[in-house]
């Protein structure tokens, strides 16, 4: 089958045109035999009728007056026709009352007398015929002619055989010459084809020798060839253009290379100069603990040395500056413990876990109704709350948020803190709300600065630096962080930890 695909198409439609001449004349022949031998058979089948009825005719007098001799000479009539291979006359008790036999001795079997009809046995006819005289039956007669169908339909076959020949030597040398002109201009085509793939020659064009199917193609193909010729010019411009371009992109990539050496030369030496201020500032955080702590701590324990030795020498006025200087000394301790806990918050490494946020919460909570047991507020706090953070960080902020409002808000009978979740655009956001004072959204952009302070010391204690540090650790996980109040109805503080 792979062989046939593979010829090419003038074989193939000279093919196709033999075999459907052979196959048409073919049936052809078959149809014509058929019919010859159905139509010789009902003239045979007549012809014989006919011969029956005669010889009946002219033998029913025989009958009558019991004259076989009569009958048989008058059978004896059949050696004129030499293919009657036997008759017979029967009388109305259906007796052989005379009979005839070929002479060439291949006589047959008389058959017992039966009604009028015929039958085939093998190639031979067989005929039964009543003899009647004043429409009355006196007998019958049986006849037996051998057809010679066989021989009669082998002559024939050989007849369509030698048509069929002629036919198909005829109908190949006429379909040879039509074949030509249908393959000629595809074959053209083909040969066009072969040489645009092999040369990559979009010039070359196929020969349009008519205004056929065949004829459209070619002209349709030769088009095809016009566009890719011109699409190959445009490539080809493209492509030169391309070049260019990667010739500009070469030079600006090795420009990329020699500035990426500058750059990592310079991100070296601003890496060295900030480890040289990492540890200037490590430094610095020393001093501020130990040379400042110093003079405070002495500060403070000649202020209490005062006001337990000496507080009677001094007046009510002397005394109240002493616990003037206490209460700042105690106050400039709290804002180096958070200037300290705001430069350790940046240089600490984020190390990220599953935090549970709820039970962390509450914890901070217990602390704060713990370290201020005059403060009545009520903390409601959201369960099953967890989050991918620093545990240590997300402490800090959670004690400066949830500190700020049991602080702003404790001077309300009926103080409330909430810590809970929700989504906002498919984001978590958590927040801590309360009942406390609120703040002017005018001033919200200075919440989270630091040393920033929307109220006095005098109405509520702080440094200012709370704040700060939650914003600059909710940054470092990538978060944001963001308040919403009105004062005297609260305020509600968002942040986001995303993963």
């Amino acid at each position: 089958m792979q062989r046939l695909r593979d010829l090419s198409i003038r074989f193939k439609v000279l093919g196709l045109i033999a075999m459907s001449s052979f196959l048409s004349l073919t049936l052809a022949g078959a149809a014509m035999i058929v019919y010859d031998l159905v139509v010789f058979k009902r003239t045979s089948v007549d012809e014989l009728t006919v011969q029956a009825q005669v010889l009946g005719a002219i033998s029913s007098a025989a009958l009558i007056f019991n004259d076989p001799k009569a009958a048989t000479e008058y059978l004896a009539t059949l050696r004129s026709r030499p293919s009657i291979v036997c008759a017979a006359i029967y009388a109305a008790d259906g007796k052989v009352f005379a009979s005839y036999q070929r002479s060439d001795g291949s006589g047959c079997a008389l058959p017992p007398a039966q009604a009028d009809g015929n039958d085939m046995l093998g190639d031979d006819l067989l005929l039964f015929k009543g003899i009647s005289h004043n429409r009355e039956r006196v007998g019958s007669i049986f006849v037996r002619q051998t057809l010679g169908r066989t021989e009669r339909a082998l002559g024939y076959t050989g007849i369509v055989a030698i048509v069929l020949l002629g036919a198909l030597v005829l109908g190949v040398l006429v379909s040879t010459a039509m074949q030509r002109a249908i393959t000629k201009p595809l074959l053209g085509i083909a040969e066009v084809a072969r040489g645009v793939t092999e040369r990559r020659d979009f010039s070359l064009r196929a020969v349009k020798e008519s205004n056929d199917e065949v004829g459209l193609m070619t002209e349709a193909f030769n088009q095809m060839l016009a566009q890719i010729e011109r699409s190959a010019a445009e490539l080809g411009r493209a492509n030169a253009q391309l070049q260019v371009e990667i010739g500009e992109h070469r030079q600006a990539r090795e420009e990329v290379v020699a500035l990426n050496a500058t750059l990592e030369q310079r991100v070296a030496q601003r890496t060295q100069a900030l480890e040289l201020a990492n540890k200037e500032l490590e430094s610095f955080s020393y001093s501020v603990s130990h040379d400042l702590r110093t003079p405070l701590r002495a500060i403070e324990g000649f202020s209490s040395v005062l006001m337990r030795d000496h507080a009677d020498r001094l007046d009510e006025r002397g005394r109240e500056h002493l616990q003037r200087v206490r209460a700042a000394t105690q106050r400039m301790g709290r804002l180096i413990d958070d200037l300290l806990n705001l430069a350790r918050t940046m240089r600490v490494e984020v190390r990220r876990r599953d935090v549970k946020l709820s039970d962390m919460a509450s914890s901070v909570a217990k602390e704060i109704g713990d370290a201020h047991p005059d403060r009545a507020v009520h903390f409601d706090i959201a369960p099953n709350l967890n989050a991918d953070a620093d545990p240590q960080l997300v402490r800090i902020v959670l004690d400066n948020l949830l500190g700020n409002a049991a602080k702003f808000s404790s001077k309300r009978n009926d103080a409330r803190v909430e810590f809970g979740c929700a989504l906002q655009n498919g984001e978590r956001v958590y927040y801590v709300r309360d009942n406390g004072v609120g703040f002017d959204m005018a001033y919200a952009n200075k919440l989270f600065g630091a040393f920033q302070r929307l109220h006095s010391t005098k109405e509520f204690e702080g440094t200012g630096i709370g704040l700060a540090n939650a914003q600059r650790i909710v940054a470092r996980h990538g978060g944001r962080i963001w308040a919403e109040g009105r004062p005297g109805l609260g305020a509600t503080f968002f942040f986001t930890l995303p993963t």
